[in-house]
């Protein structure tokens, strides 16, 4: 049992772009609504255009409309950009060893690309819920750097000593996992309980996942699958031990064939680098 915490509250998301996340994961966006919200902020506006001009999505046609990026770039990358905005507001925070800001935001855009990609195969209605808790999955990480940085350097010199990942640095040390960290920030923030029970059993098996959570076993799977794919194709940390190996067991259980997920890496690696990382 870890030893009890003070919750670690990090600032919430922009007003803007918790309205933006707000009625996508509730499937109620309207777009001329959320160009009006980003429009006011111009570093927002710039990278949408950005995005929406790349070789990959312009089709060699430029445009200054944001309403247009937004149809042109999809939900999908319109929600990495805003989780990846709010992660950028700590553009200085202290590099501790292999951990550091940029590598932490690519990482958490990678899973959600995944996630998103993995239930569009699978047809899962809860789509939103899933691709927000990956963007979201590590933030209690996030939140130990910023508030407790003494604890989070345990943490990662136990993880290089040991090489170990996260979860197991921080059961090993007695403390209370960054899933609980996370859960409690994002129940702060006011997500849904889908989002928040995602996140806070991300590092759960699923032979000892709690009965709370057995209508979101299906959902689990794919997030431990997406965290894995990111990690395999080294949308992580530098010098960050982590099993990479794809269970065979995992992706038959969600019904998918080992070529499509060969296929998923090829195609999600591609669209990481088109979005800029």
């Amino acid at each position: 049992m870890a030893k009890m915490y003070d919750k670690l509250i990090i600032p919430p998301l922009t007003e803007n772009i918790v309205s933006c996340l707000s009625s996508i994961y509730k499937n109620e966006y309207i777009i001329d609504n959320m160009v009006e919200k980003i429009g006011k902020d111009i570093g927002l506006f710039n990278k949408i255009l950005i995005l929406a001009n790349s070789q990959h999505y312009s089709q060699g046609k430029q445009t200054n409309d944001l309403k247009q990026a937004i149809v042109r770039i999809g939900i999908i990358n319109l929600t990495l950009v805003l989780t990846s905005e709010y992660y950028n507001k700590y553009n200085n925070i202290e590099e501790i060893y292999f951990f550091n800001l940029k590598q932490f935001n690519l990482h958490s855009s990678c899973v959600s690309r995944f996630a998103f990609e993995l239930c569009k195969i699978l047809n899962i209605s809860t789509m939103n819920d899933i691709t927000l808790a990956a963007a979201f999955h590590d933030i209690g990480i996030l939140a130990r750097a910023i508030m407790h940085k003494d604890i989070m350097k345990n943490i990662i010199e136990k993880c290089k000593t040991d090489k170990v990942h996260f979860h197991k640095a921080e059961m090993d040390l007695n403390i209370t996992s960054h899933e609980i960290i996370g859960a409690d920030i994002l129940s702060e923030w006011g997500m849904n309980q889908n989002i928040i029970l995602l996140v806070k059993n991300h590092h759960t098996k699923e032979n000892v996942r709690s009965s709370e959570t057995y209508y979101l076993n299906k959902e689990l799977c794919i997030l431990e699958l997406a965290d894995i794919l990111a990690h395999r194709i080294s949308f992580s940390f530098k010098g960050y031990t982590r099993d990479v190996r794809v269970n065979m067991m995992l992706i038959d259980r969600l019904g998918i064939s080992k070529e499509k997920v060969i296929e998923l890496i090829k195609f999600v690696s591609h669209s990481m680098n088109e979005y800029g990382f």
